[in-house]
């Protein structure tokens, strides 16, 4: 059910309750990272900053089953780019934990100019009858042709290589793609396309901007802008797959100028899976 989430992304208590951390720094603001651009999302740097830390509970059924954190490092260069490198995971928490460990591991290299991804990396388990940790590396900085290799490797059947083709909706990553809606400015009823890579395989992913609304979180009450999406995976030819689920959620950002995302909800086939920010470090 943890995997559902993520898979939502393309970016609800049981437990023990955790106080939320806030700790506020200079950084960019909405107005920084808002551009002139083509209609969709604008080519700008990444919505982010070195030490920034979000730490989200996900619960099901007022049960907690996870904990999601998503963490900014430092600037670096990869393949002849200048990027910014970002870090998600899941782990399993509570009742889940007990039934099955999960610790899916999710690295971003991301161009710092564009929030393009130059190489996306997942350390999870292959499938949920499938305890074995595989890695896969989408290698978009060898992007040939309209498509990149994606090189999967399993500790019991090595390595292999395969052709992810491309269409022409903007190409992001898990971890990009929050970065993106973070500073996603839009009418409300204005609907974006893009392309997502989540380990092995692209989501075509469709956001919607709602707009404001209130909602209550952790942290209080906070005022956020609203966005709905809708994803399906994309197959190897770049066609979207007729055997693939649509994947629904809602995603809520605080209306401030750190635009944090504060609450998602995840619609899945047992119930509503909901991810909610518990502790956020600015960074500097």
């Amino acid at each position: 059910m943890t995997r559902l989430l993520v898979l939502a992304l393309l970016v609800g208590c049981g437990g023990n309750s955790t106080a939320p951390v806030v700790r506020r720094g200079p950084g960019p603001t909405v107005d920084d990272a808002r551009r002139d651009g083509p209609a969709g999302f604008p080519i700008q740097a990444p919505f982010a900053r070195p030490g920034e830390v979000m730490s989200y509970r996900l619960s099901m059924l007022d049960l907690e089953v996870a904990a999601y954190t998503f963490a900014v490092g430092q600037p670096t260069q990869l393949a002849g780019h200048d990027v910014v490198v970002v870090q998600s995971g899941v782990q399993t928490t509570g009742i889940a934990g007990l039934l099955r460990t999960v610790s899916d591991n999710f690295t971003s290299w991301i161009d710092a100019a564009t929030t393009q991804p130059v190489l996306f990396r997942a350390d999870e388990l292959a499938s949920k009858h499938d305890a074995t940790i595989e890695r896969t590396d989408a290698e978009v900085s060898a992007l040939v042709d309209g498509a990149f290799p994606v090189r999967v490797t399993r500790p019991d059947l090595g390595e292999v290589v395969e052709s992810q083709v491309t269409s022409d909706a903007p190409l992001y990553d898990l971890n990009g793609f929050l970065l993106v809606l973070r500073s996603w400015e839009a009418e409300p009823g204005t609907t974006v396309t893009a392309d997502v890579i989540r380990s092995r395989y692209i989501w075509r992913t469709d956001v919607t901007m709602v707009g404001y609304e209130s909602v209550r979180t952790e942290l209080g009450e906070v005022g956020t802008l609203k966005i709905e999406g809708s994803s399906r995976r994309v197959r190897r030819d770049g066609t979207i797959d007729p055997t693939s689920d649509t994947r629904t959620y809602a995603l809520w950002i605080s209306d401030d100028a750190d635009r944090v995302p504060v609450l998602m909800i995840a619609h899945t086939d047992y119930g509503d899976l909901r991810m909610e920010l518990v502790a956020y470090a600015s960074g500097s």
